[in-house]
């Protein structure tokens, strides 16, 4: 008779507990994945859903965006190396005692910005914005519609909404100016819809 021979099934020995292989194998695998998704969200990337009708043409109700995080953590280890954020970028933002807010940027620190006519001017020069249709902009209770410009600081922001006609922007005092510290992020992509997947690149401007 041919000797029987018996596999020994191996096991890890954690702190007393004897786990088969293949199970410790799976807990190592997943606990491995989960420190490189927290560590993607935490630093890299981080969903967000669109709320409102603020960004329409370009983005609408309960659309599905990746917003990027290493400009801000670029931002905060230095500002000398000129990686800031730039005009016609999308950006995720948070006043203190708000929700979050998506808008594009518009105006940049160091710039005087008017509104007249129903549209944007930037240091005394129109500025043409392909991507609202020719939409008009009308002032606020902060940036009116008389062409006084405003003289954007430094560490701040002037952003609008795409969808002039619905938006709660820079043009209100509620908003005003936003500071860099508030911005979480860039807007990259939008993932869903899948049928509108879109990757977002700068716009180009005339100034």
């Amino acid at each position: 008779m041919e000797n029987e021979q018996y596999k020994t099934e191996e096991v890890v020995n954690i702190y007393g507990l004897k786990l088969p292989l293949e199970v410790y194998d799976f807990f190592r695998t997943a606990g491995f994945v989960l420190v490189l998704c927290t560590f993607f969200y935490i630093f890299v990337a981080a969903p967000n859903q669109i709320e409102g009708d603020s960004m329409i043409p370009n983005l609408i109700n309960s659309d599905l965006i990746i917003t990027d995080k290493i400009d801000k953590i670029l931002n905060q280890i230095s500002d000398r190396l000129g990686l800031q954020y730039s005009r016609g970028d999308i950006v995720v933002f948070q006043k203190p005692g708000h929700k979050d807010f998506v808008k594009r940027i518009v105006g940049m620190p160091g710039e005087r910005i008017s509104i007249h006519n129903g549209h944007i001017f930037v240091n005394g020069s129109l500025l043409e914005e392909e991507y609202i249709n020719n939409v008009y902009t009308v002032g606020g209770d902060f940036a009116l519609n008389s062409g006084e410009e405003i003289l954007i600081p430094e560490g701040r922001y002037f952003v609008l909404g795409d969808n002039r006609m619905d938006s709660l922007d820079s043009r209100y005092s509620e908003i005003g100016l936003i500071n860099k510290d508030w911005i979480k992020g860039r807007v990259i992509a939008r993932y869903w819809p899948i049928t509108r997947f879109s990757l977002f690149s700068k716009p180009n401007y005339n100034i």
